[in-house]
């Protein structure tokens, strides 16, 4: 038999999965790409059983205070550990004893085991007396360790505490979707929780960017949500996915997934903190969010360390204050080449990234001709085509086919005219795509930011009045180095109802169209008149 553990030795707890149970992680080896990992189950005392589908979500009477206790003394710490029974006779894990510095004077130890039973939170399986049966037990000390179990386990009895209280606490397991809505969680957490946060403890970690949580908020107690079990979706960012062993045939995990998981269980699993909700994804099943911790932005860590690139949908949700710490973030780890952007290259341009010139004529309501300073104008070749960057127009119709124009398409492109035309303008191009044509045919064209007078952005005008939208890019898009200020005055246009989000019908404007000669002629007059 190969021993899992030595008889004595030191490990960090991973996880605690019950008052009596405990997942320790040694370290990692210099030929292994994952560190090893044990389940520990205290030696001759049993803890309550915690609520799973076998006995329909609910504990045994003080489980979860139990597996509580024994989670906030030891979690994510290292203990000193003793191991009793392992290999054959133990089955997939081993038993022993675990040990943490006293509390009160770092000079002795605290048996967890002892320590557990004397605040009720386990009990002996052996009452009355000695296990006699156990011989290495008895030499290893065993007779000492169940003279203390019993001792300590009168004095939970006659304390009532733990289990032996009147009315320990029973938990009834609530999930998303099932027992409660994700997106009720999302708006009693703000309304209710202080500070519009609600406690929760990450329960699992699927990935580095999806967890399973489990509210322990007192605050939502009054509104039955107290135990709610939810996934959650990180706010800004995305990471590779972690592959499923269970399949068949077994899907592989995408590149730094492994390492992306393991990096937010160290700092992450198992603890309480504080979780700001924001929304649901689409299917309303899943709560994206912010994790608070004390030491600083999971979300940033990620991204400093190539580990997940930014994702723009839920990017989308956060207020606009949390986002540039992300985006300086991931913009560190694409100039290292870190991680998942180990093989990035900045995008390549075939002109100038910066020019200035005079707006010459709007295509349509995201794209304008362009004269560079110091061009004369005696050639349309020597116009320069520039779309606003991460910026959608309503397209304008087809009169061939008979395609309307969107709405706010024209009102779009003469506020874009009334903006740029005839002025001095500052292009910044920020990347290159190769834009579909009529005959099979494509054009090359740059996007960018274009400052007119003290505009830093004339997109950014556009989105604020509700006439343009912002691009929805994917995750390894290039897009405006302005996105985040674009992001956040889409916001408001929302929020106010202008444009293309205004709830009201669309009336399109009259136009008088004078391209017809006839036209043309009878309105001549007032033409001349109105100078």
């Amino acid at each position: 038999m190969v021993a899992i553990l030595p008889f004595h030795g030191q490990a960090k707890v991973k996880s605690v999965l019950s008052g009596d149970t405990v997942v320790l992680v040694g370290k990692k080896g210099s030929n292994t790409t994952h560190a090893p990992e044990v389940t520990f189950t205290f030696e001759k005392v049993n803890a309550p059983r915690m609520a799973s589908k076998a006995n329909s979500n609910v504990d045994d009477p003080g489980a979860f205070s139990s597996r509580e206790w024994l989670r906030n003394i030891c979690v994510g710490k290292t203990v000193s550990f003793e191991t009793r029974k392992q290999g054959a006779s133990a089955g997939d894990r081993v038993y022993g004893l675990l040990f943490v510095p006293d509390p009160m004077t770092d000079s002795k130890q605290w048996n967890l085991s002892v320590e557990s039973v004397r605040r009720g939170f386990c009990t002996p399986k052996t009452l009355g007396g000695a296990n006699n049966d156990d011989d290495d037990a008895d030499a290893n000390g065993g007779e000492d360790y169940e003279r203390a179990l019993q001792l300590a386990y009168k004095e939970a009895v006659s304390s009532q505490v733990g289990v032996h209280s009147p009315k320990p606490v029973v938990r009834k397991l609530m999930n998303a979707g099932d027992e409660f809505q994700a997106i009720t969680l999302v708006e009693k957490s703000k309304r209710i929780c202080t500070g519009g946060s609600v406690k929760c403890v990450i329960e699992y970690v699927f990935d580095g960017s999806r967890y399973r949580c489990l509210v322990t908020d007192p605050e939502l107690e009054s509104a039955g949500l107290l135990y709610g079990s939810f996934t959650l979706i990180l706010a800004g960012v995305a990471c590779p996915r972690v592959g499923n062993p269970r399949l068949n045939p077994p899907s592989p995990s995408e590149p730094h997934a492994d390492a992306a998981r393991e990096f937010v269980e160290l700092r992450l699993l198992q603890r309480e903190l504080k979780i700001s909700l924001h929304g649901t994804d689409k299917s309303g099943a899943c709560v994206v969010g912010t994790v608070h911790h004390p030491r600083g932005s999971i979300g940033c860590e990620l991204l400093k360390s190539g580990l997940g690139r930014i994702s723009d949908w839920t990017i989308r949700m956060m207020p606009p204050g949390d986002v540039p710490p992300l985006r300086i973030a991931e913009n560190g780890a694409k100039r290292a080449n870190l991680g998942v952007f180990e093989s990035y290259k900045p995008p390549t341009l075939t002109g100038a990234s910066e020019f200035t010139g005079t707006v010459v004529e709007i295509i349509s309501g995201d794209t304008m001709m362009i004269l560079p300073q110091g061009e004369v104008f005696d050639d349309d070749k020597k116009l320069k085509k520039v779309s606003l960057a991460s910026i959608r127009a309503p397209r304008a119709g087809n009169e061939r086919t008979g395609k309307p124009d969107e709405p706010f398409a024209f009102e779009c492109k003469d506020r874009l005219r009334l903006l740029a035309v005839g002025k001095s303008a500052k292009v910044n191009i920020h990347y290159e795509k190769e834009i579909p044509m009529s005959g099979n045919k494509t054009e090359k064209r740059q996007f960018g930011t274009v400052s007119i007078g003290k505009r830093p952005d004339i997109g950014e005008v556009l989105v604020s009045e509700g006439l343009a939208t912002t691009q929805r890019h994917r995750d390894d898009d290039e897009k405006s180095a302005r996105y985040d200020e674009l992001v956040a005055a889409e916001s408001i246009s929302k929020a106010t109802g202008k444009g293309v989000h205004s709830s009201k019908e669309y009336k399109k404007k009259t136009i008088n169209d004078l391209s017809d000669p006839k036209k043309a002629k009878t309105s001549a007059g007032a033409l001349q008149r109105a100078g």
